[in-house]
């Protein structure tokens, strides 16, 4: 079984046998997100943006078969300094809700757009050193938003 985690997974050309898990912003909290989110260690879970920090803080939990994260947002108290460098007023809603980058016992990889925001890249830089043997790939040409149907065809 495969798990897709997204804000908005509809929006994405899903391959048969993904399984959407819309996280919706009726959900106010990562907590509320994360007790949405029912995997097995079968799974393959894949999240973009807000969705990749909850699948990594999910997989930290119940470690599924791979994690595979696209343009994971920087929620963690690793990201702190960086949120200085990088200040934006729309981010601090979430400074209650930072934890620690989760240890996950599972394969992780990491995906970046060549053309993200440099506020993201250096978070996914960041994730990646903080998780033992993960993988960061930077797709050329893409952006927040286009990283997933450029490289959704490499998930087994």
């Amino acid at each position: 079984m495969k798990k897709f985690i997204a804000l908005d997974a509809n929006e994405y050309n899903l391959k048969k046998g993904i399984i959407p898990v819309s996280l919706s912003w009726k959900t106010k909290t990562i907590k509320g997100w994360c007790d949405q989110v029912k995997m097995t260690k079968e799974d393959i879970i894949i999240g973009h943006s807000i969705g990749g920090a909850v699948a990594l803080m999910v997989a930290s939990k119940t470690p599924p078969k791979e994690l595979h994260l696209y343009s994971p947002t920087p929620i963690f108290f690793e990201f702190l300094e960086l949120y200085k460098k990088y200040p934006d007023k729309n981010k601090k809603d979430r400074f209650k809700e930072f934890v620690r980058i989760p240890n996950v016992k599972c394969p992780v990889f990491i995906y970046i757009g060549g053309d993200e925001d440099p506020f993201m890249k250096v978070g996914a830089q960041i994730i990646a050193r903080s998780i033992k043997n993960s993988v960061l790939k930077t797709i050329k040409g893409k952006d927040h938003m286009s990283v997933i149907p450029s490289s959704i065809a490499t998930i087994r």
